[in-house]
């Protein structure tokens, strides 16, 4: 016979198991003496033997009983069957919606919209981003450029006084040179401190920066020496003397913010190439 509790093969006598200990016999666990007048027990009825030698008998599942899955693993999506409801629909509205059959025909077969990029320049973006480069700038390229701003902002007003011609302005005469150097010298302070072409020697526009504003204040002496002529006339307005030319204050303010470029672009060399 087979044991209950290990299924191992046994004698059909035997009360214990030999493997596992177990009672095979209940009478062993009754401490009443034996009665001799007792019917005796039926024959047990010897067990099928397992699909192996020594293995363990499979026990079938009983039906409906849920099966045990290891520790960790999910679980099982759950079946939708036929009788289910459907999910609700979506209240997002569908764009398909909103295109009529005369739109889908007028469409149909053409090629996508090129992208254009809006060149439109937007003044106040534009102002804050002004802000932020001159904010940002080095204090040497500050006065470098303060420098130049004002000496080409100077060539609009009169750079000398004459009696024949009144007050001259320096853009309408031969301080014209000295416009065409400070925006020369703009352009090259922007190129190097924006860094707009990386492949180029950022010395090489400091070199032009300083060679403009240093041209452009060797250009103001040499005005304000052509400009001053001492010898005296008779003034067009008025019984009275006057100087033939001198220079004017538009003149003295060009030559000042010379000198102040030239400063700034002379100290701004440590900043070269940062």
């Amino acid at each position: 016979m087979m044991c209950p509790s290990c299924n191992n093969d046994v004698a059909d006598d035997a009360a214990v198991c030999p493997h596992c200990d177990a009672v095979l016999d209940p009478s062993l666990l009754d401490a009443s003496p034996p009665d001799d007048d007792a019917p005796a027990p039926p024959p047990r009825r010897p067990a099928r033997p397992a699909t192996k030698p020594g293995g363990a008998r499979k026990v079938a599942a009983k039906p409906g009983a849920p099966k045990k899955r290891p520790p960790g693993a999910r679980p099982a999506p759950k079946r939708r069957s036929d009788d289910d409801d459907a999910p609700p629909p979506s209240q997002k509205p569908d764009w398909r919606a909103q295109l009529s059959e005369a739109d889908w025909k007028e469409n149909a077969g053409r090629a996508p919209e090129a992208f254009v990029v809006d060149r439109q320049l937007d003044p106040e973006d534009a102002m804050s981003q002004t802000k932020k480069y001159l904010l940002e700038l080095p204090m040497a390229d500050k006065l470098a450029l303060f420098g130049v701003s004002v000496m080409v902002l100077a060539t609009f007003f009169p750079w000398k006084e004459t009696v024949a011609d009144g007050d001259v302005l320096g853009v309408f005469s031969s301080g014209i040179l000295v416009t065409l150097l400070g925006a020369m010298a703009i352009t090259g302070i922007i190129v190097r401190t924006r860094k707009t072409s990386p492949t180029l020697n950022p010395l090489l526009p400091w070199i032009a920066q300083l060679g403009c504003v240093g041209f452009s204040g060797l250009w103001c002496l040499v005005y304000l020496k052509l400009s001053w002529d001492p010898t005296l006339a008779n003034s067009q307005v008025g019984n009275y003397e006057v100087w033939v030319s001198k220079p004017s204050f538009g003149l003295i303010l060009a030559l000042l913010a010379a000198i102040t470029s030239i400063v700034g672009t002379i100290f701004g060399l440590r900043d070269v190439g940062r």
